[in-house]
Formats: C-alpha cells, sequence, structure tokens
C-alpha cells in the first residue's frame, strides 16, 4: 500500500492534508521514553494504540535506532482515498 502524500512537513507545523510528518521529542518520548526507538517499540506502539494513527490523507514519521545509532525511518498513515486505509509502512533500512 502507498500513502498518497506529496510533501515532508516540519514537525512543529501541525497537520495538513496529504503531508508527511515527523513526529516531534514530545511525541516520540510518550512511547518511547528514552528517545531513541527501535523498529519493535515502533511496532508495539502501533499495535497497541500507543502510537495513533493520524487522520485521513496524513502521515507520520520517525526515525529508528539499532544499537543507539540512526537505522531507519518508519512511516505510517492513511489514504487520502475515500477508504481512507490505515497502517503501518515497514521501515526503510531497519
Amino acid at each position: 500500500m502507498l500513502l498518497d502524500l506529496y510533501a515532508l512537513v516540519d514537525a512543529a507545523s501541525g497537520d495538513d492534508f496529504a503531508m508527511m510528518r515527523p513526529l516531534t521529542e514530545d511525541e516520540v518520548r510518550d512511547w518511547a521514553p528514552e528517545g531513541r526507538r527501535t523498529r519493535e517499540q515502533w511496532i508495539a506502539a502501533l499495535r497497541t494504540w500507543a502510537l495513533d494513527f493520524p487522520g485521513r490523507g496524513t502521515g507520520r514519521c520517525t526515525i529508528l535506532y539499532r544499537d543507539g545509532e540512526p537505522a531507519g525511518i518508519g512511516y505510517w498513515g492513511c489514504t487520502a482515498d475515500q477508504r481512507g486505509n490505515c497502517r503501518e509502512i515497514s521501515p526503510s533500512g531497519v
């Protein structure tokens, strides 16, 4: 599944339709208190709703770490079509 989003916006800019927004540090620390989130933490947070899916036509992303080093990016969001399907996308590089 593809997320039909056309731009990456600043984490503090808020939500705009068809935009991908990185999480703020506060949003990350809500589910990964140490700030160095792993792929496993990210998936668990999405599946337990500790990390919400954004509204229709918006997406989120966050850097994921392995052994304390950046290792990939996790993407998730909801499509802009009428179905508004929501899901996580396999993280890159992890």
